[in-house]
């Protein structure tokens, strides 16, 4: 039995502290992954769990206001990080790599300009778990699906470790995609909210943005990892990155089938 608890210690030791990005091992949520993971098994228990056996007896609380002030602070700040990212990539700097964009670990400007980047897109991850809060408190509980709980939770978990090992790098394409496609549904959020006439129009039209997303990231990471074995970007994270899209481009694709295939064709 020690010799277990020292193999775990030892592999903890080796890939959270020496292999791990330093830098921002000092930022909240960003040094022990403990405080990280008592968060979200708060979350989960309490969306899945508590919160549902609270509201049995009770009204859904009227949230509106609250959401719709939600909404305007998502749409901010994903328009200025997604606005950062692409201005310093694509307008400054100009030398991103489509096809192998390494890493940059130093601790000069740039470099910690990208960490930065990385930690405050791992805190928008963790801003976004309110969303399950809000359903769970107006009663909507069918609105807490698989897809869902498990899409809020993997980005959490996914942004953390991508904070540690490659902030920044080839993986800000994911970054760059999921800060647009929050900011257009949030502002749709916010809008419908209102009452819009073209709800329906936004909510099958931004359903298929988030599926160009999934399909572009699979091919993002997936060609350098299959076609490209000069990339010096870590291969076990393009593959990380390509699974991951597949799998919910798979969900996201499933939602739209059901969504709006199946019942225009029973309509």
């Amino acid at each position: 039995m020690t010799l277990v608890l020292e193999r775990m210690y030892d592999v903890y030791r080796e890939y959270m502290v020496e292999r791990r990005d330093m830098r921002s091992a000092h930022l909240p949520l960003a040094g022990s992954p403990w405080p990280l993971m008592l968060l979200l098994a708060t979350y989960l228990y309490g969306v899945l769990h508590a919160g549902p056996r609270f509201m049995a007896q009770r009204k859904a609380y009227d949230l509106r206001k609250v959401i719709r002030v939600y909404n305007i602070v998502q749409v901010l700040i994903n328009s200025v990080i997604f606005l950062w990212i692409v201005i310093k990539m694509f307008v400054v700097y100009r030398d991103y790599n489509f096809s192998c964009q390494v890493c940059n670990f130093t601790t000069d400007y740039r470099g910690m300009e990208e960490m930065y980047l990385s930690y405050s897109y791992f805190l928008l991850k963790v801003l976004d778990l309110a969303d399950t809060v809000f359903f769970v408190l107006r009663k909507k509980q069918s609105h807490v699906s698989f897809l869902h709980v498990y899409h809020h939770t993997m980005m959490v978990v996914g942004s953390y470790f991508g904070m540690l090992y490659v902030p920044g790098g080839h993986a800000i394409m994911l970054g760059i995609w999921n800060t647009l496609v929050h900011a257009v549904m949030y502002l749709y959020y916010f809008v419908s909210s209102y009452g819009s006439q073209y709800s329906g129009w936004w909510k099958k039209h931004l359903t298929r943005m988030q599926l160009l997303q999934f399909v572009h990231l699979a091919f993002h990471f997936g060609i350098p990892l299959f076609f490209n074995r000069e990339c010096k970007f870590p291969r076990f994270w393009m593959g990380v990155g390509f699974l991951q899209a597949l799998f919910i481009l798979g969900l996201f694709m499933d939602f739209y089938i059901k969504s709006y295939v199946v019942k225009r064709k029973e309509q």
